[in-house]
């Protein structure tokens, strides 16, 4: 029963087309994102609850946040396309979409509820970690062409090693080029959901590039492995 219903699947993603492929994906990205999200918030809501962090309620968020435009300043600011000011920019666009409605800024109206005092540390964070989220998203478009570099260069060393490999008569073995491919996924999409949900400052080069070498490495396996009939 259990191999039937593990054929069922097999074929059941086997008949998917590419665009369908694709749509998923970018779903599940995009719900894994979303997650993060949240993950992140109440990881803070926690510290804060909690007294994890050394500044008293909402200021550990606003110290993260102007911590991580520091490091946009100084170290991305020569970079094509101005990351530091492309993300205050995209951050305030959002923010503008998600807390202001007919001219009211719902967000600060929150804070000024005089019930809602209590919680008011709660929302404050929330709203900067909010804003947090979408400068760290543009740090990550802007680190693309690192992935897609490291991915084209990885790629034509494969294909080159795999054209050795078959005319010196090696035997092939799909085994690696299995694993290599299933790990490919996770390798894309884990810096993202780390980055984004972490609730500490973390220079974006500790995440990028640790995960940027590893996808390098499975590139490599899936491209030099590689095997018609796998």
């Amino acid at each position: 029963m259990a191999e039937t219903r593990a054929e069922q699947v097999v074929d059941k993603k086997s008949n998917e087309g590419f665009l369908t492929r694709r749509v998923r994906f970018v779903i599940d990205v995009i719900a894994w994102i979303a997650m993060a999200l949240v993950l992140s918030i109440l990881i803070e809501w926690l510290g804060i609850f909690f007294g994890w962090w050394q500044q008293p309620g909402s200021f550990h968020s606003e110290t993260i946040l102007q911590k991580e435009l520091s490091w946009l300043n100084s170290d991305f600011s020569n970079v094509l396309g101005s990351p530091a000011n492309s993300s205050i920019r995209f951050s305030r666009y959002m923010y503008e979409m998600l807390f202001i409605w007919f001219g009211i800024d719902t967000a600060k109206s929150l804070l000024t509820v005089s019930s809602l005092a209590p919680v008011a540390a709660y929302f404050k964070a929330s709203f900067t970690i909010i804003q947090l989220f979408f400068v760290r998203i543009v740090i990550l478009a802007f680190s693309f062409p690192v992935f897609l570099v490291f991915a084209i260069v990885t790629i034509i060393d494969g294909a080159v090693m795999r054209d050795i490999r078959r005319f010196g008569l090696d035997l092939e073995r799909a085994y690696i080029w299995h694993h290599a491919k299933a790990a490919i996924k996770p390798l894309v999409v884990t810096p993202f959901i780390v980055y984004l949900g972490s609730p500490w400052s973390v220079h974006p080069n500790w995440i990028i590039l640790p995960f940027v070498l590893a996808l390098s490495i499975a590139l490599w396996l899936v491209t030099s492995k590689f095997k018609k009939h796998a």
